[in-house]
């Protein structure tokens, strides 16, 4: 994509954000495609455990490649995971390498539990362009009961040895980082140290970043405590679309129950979803600030950012410094 078009449309896209548009003359920059919603873990604040037996399933490649033959025109990029672990899919490699041919920017987000060496080679290999390590906990203590039911040493092992075969194959794909939920933990000196040894692990090895997240409240479905500021419209259903691995689409990524789905792909294309019904009235409720009977939204704490002319400011900054791919 040339700087032209990009810049050309994210203009179009913030202005109709701005203007509160709910039919869109644009089609959605970025889709989140659910390989599958089974995952290895039981984080303590992830609800995937509390999902039920009949949600959960793994994509059918034939859906898939619908998705991203329809998306090719129109996406910047796909992000291939969602409430599982995208790992356990078979056609995970596949599943790249087809976005790849397509023209898409692929990322890959996962706890990195299930990488083995041959795993690590054909996902450098595949074209990834970026690929984040959920990583919680600096020491095998605390990781272990925040990643519950997985193994810090041999996951940490997993990660070094993926840095290093990227390293051997002398690729600078996939941008990879290792992100960590900060869990609003006293800063005290001890635990400072711990990160610092923690990151000292990966020290030569080609880690492009260390990112520190704060953790939200995936729409009220977990208990924190949400510092309300000023109201922000959600920019999701004027950017994005998600879709379930049994083809649900949804408008946001906090939706994990399936609360407010909007359309099925297996039936519809994307184009037509994204300027149905569903997603032109909770556009227009969002503008109004009428999400009192939105369950998703009405107890999420992403409206209530911090913003800039409206503009998240973690969106702005990414859409600005061309992170969106």
């Amino acid at each position: 994509m040339s700087p032209f078009d990009y810049w050309y449309r994210l203009i179009r896209l913030f202005y109709h954000y701005r203007g509160k548009s709910t039919k869109l003359p644009y089609w959605p920059v970025r889709l989140w495609v659910e390989l599958t919603s089974f995952c290895n873990y039981r984080c303590i604040m992830c609800p995937n455990k509390d999902l039920k037996k009949e949600d959960k399933g793994y994509m059918d490649f034939d859906l898939y490649k619908k998705i991203v033959d329809e998306a090719q025109d129109f996406a910047f990029d796909i992000n291939l995971a969602h409430r599982g672990e995208s790992l356990l899919h078979p056609q995970l490699v596949e599943a790249v390498t087809y976005a790849k041919k397509h023209g898409l920017y692929t990322r890959l987000h996962t706890n990195g539990s299930l990488l083995s060496k041959e795993l690590s080679h054909k996902i450098i290999q595949s074209g990834l362009d970026r690929l984040s390590f959920s990583f919680d906990g600096y020491d095998k203590e605390i990781y272990e009961k925040i990643r519950v039911g997985g193994d810090f040493d041999k996951t940490v092992a997993n990660i070094v040895q993926f840095l290093e075969i990227k390293r051997a194959l002398h690729s600078k794909r996939p941008i990879t980082a290792i992100e960590v939920i900060h869990f609003n933990q006293p800063d005290i000196p001890e635990l400072a140290e711990s990160r610092e040894r923690f990151k000292s692990q990966f020290d030569d090895l080609p880690l492009d970043s260390f990112i520190m997240k704060d953790m939200h409240n995936w729409a009220g479905q977990i208990e924190k405590a949400r510092k309300r500021k000023k109201y922000t419209i959600c920019p999701f259903p004027w950017n994005a679309l998600i879709i379930y691995w049994d083809g649900a689409v949804l408008p946001c990524t906090q939706d994990f129950f399936g609360d407010s789905i909007v359309g099925d792909v297996k039936h519809s294309s994307l184009k037509d979803i994204w300027n149905g019904d569903g997603m032109r009235s909770l556009r227009k409720k969002l503008a109004e600030r009428d999400i009192q009977d939105l369950k998703t939204c009405a107890d999420c704490d992403r409206i209530w950012r911090e913003g800039f002319f409206g503009v998240p400011k973690e969106y702005l900054w990414k859409f600005l410094t061309r992170r969106m791919p």
